[in-house]
């Protein structure tokens, strides 16, 4: 027989806790979507917004050091205070046996750069930008000859070119063909850039016999320690010159493309707005759930429930929206990029560029989840008694 007087026991744990509000957020889902629809589609496309001026700005800063990215190397040798890869200065290419000592066990290439006028196998007539550098190739290991260039992938186009081996144009009043085509030399320039054997470039260029835009030291054997010491060394030697590696060349043409047109930092900026946008558009949207259904939630509260299975619906509403708009992102800003190739053909969608996006994604969830705090202190339990 019982005790009337023995202290009743605890009911078993249980998540019970959760049940309430994923039952209520469901049947938000299930049923009544349609009230999420607007906010779902404004977050949605101001992430594919922001995805795609991210990818914009990545792609612009890749393009920028196109050039000393294809050619690659390890040490980049040029005319003092060079900045740009697409504006050289004259060296004399005897200056790479005079460096020969401070790099050693490494191979040394030319590389000449210059605009010259293009005529395309359809006799349209035009400008290309002409890299010449000693062991061109191919993205299929194809060596460029004489006679023969490398065009890009993304420029074909633009160039009347099919991309087959062996058409014929004249590069600065040279008749050639082409050799290949590459895929890493994408570029915002307005001129494509058109890749030849040094020696033919710098005959198109009419280049003084003995000189050379950059020289690139590959390889040398030295660790990369003692390669900085080289490279200090080399540069407090001939002063005249400036010496760097590839990284630091690479980023020097890209930041001189974002300091002088401010094109890079105007992308940025556009992308970064889109995302605040966003956070705003989410924020929003949870403020607009909790004001929809405030008599469900104060019933829920009638019921037993507390302020944070309130805070629950709305997190798990604010989960919804952010998942939908992230899975839209990824699937739809890929397709923009394409549409947009025709326009902008050296833009390519990144997977890892869609990291910082989706980032912003989730940044926007928490400023909504905590945003929404505010209103839900709004359901204590005197609001039951006030309704």
């Amino acid at each position: 027989m019982a005790d009337g007087n023995a202290t009743p026991r605890p009911a078993p744990h249980s998540h019970s806790g959760l049940a309430a509000p994923l039952a209520f957020v469901r049947a938000v889902v299930v049923r009544d979507w349609k009230s999420l629809l607007v906010t779902l589609v404004t977050c949605a496309v101001a992430a594919i917004v922001t995805a795609f001026q991210y990818q914009v700005y990545t792609s612009f800063v890749r393009a920028g050091a196109a050039g000393p990215n294809y050619i690659g190397g390890s040490v980049w040798v040029s005319a003092g205070s060079i900045e740009c890869f697409d504006f050289p200065g004259i060296i004399g290419e005897d200056y790479a046996g005079l460096l020969a000592a401070h790099f050693p066990g490494g191979g040394v290439r030319r590389v000449a750069f210059g605009f010259a006028p293009w005529t395309s196998p359809e006799g349209r007539r035009g400008n290309i930008a002409v890299i010449g550098v000693d062991g061109a190739v191919d993205d299929a290991g194809r060596a460029v000859t004489d006679k023969s260039f490398i065009a890009d992938r993304s420029d074909l186009a633009r160039l009347d070119l099919d991309g087959a081996a062996g058409e014929l144009a004249t590069l600065g009043g040279e008749t050639m063909t082409l050799a290949g085509t590459t895929s890493r030399l994408p570029t915002f320039l307005g001129a494509p850039y058109v890749v030849t054997g040094f020696d033919q470039a710098r005959a198109i260029l009419r280049m003084d016999p003995g000189s050379a835009a950059f020289l690139v030291f590959d390889n040398p054997a030295l660790d990369r320690a003692v390669l900085g010491e080289a490279l200090g060394a080399a540069q407090a030697r001939y002063p005249e010159l400036t010496l760097r590696s590839t990284a630091a060349f690479a980023g020097s043409s890209s930041a001189y493309w974002q300091r002088k047109t401010g094109a890079g930092s105007a992308i940025l900026l556009a992308a970064v707005l889109a995302g605040l946008l966003m956070m705003i558009l989410l924020a929003n949207g949870v403020s607009r759930f909790l004001q929809r259904y405030a008599q469900d939630l104060l019933s829920m509260l009638g019921h037993g429930a507390g302020q944070r299975e309130v805070w629950l619906v709305a997190g798990g509403i604010a989960v919804v929206v952010a998942a939908a708009t992230l899975l839209a992102m990824m699937v739809f800003t890929p397709l923009m990029i394409a549409a947009a190739r025709p326009l902008l053909p050296w833009v390519f969608f990144v997977p890892a560029d869609a990291l910082v996006p989706a980032l912003a994604v989730l940044l926007s969830l928490g400023v909504a989840i905590v945003s929404a705090g505010g209103a839900v202190r709004q359901f204590g339990p005197e609001a039951v008694f006030r309704t």
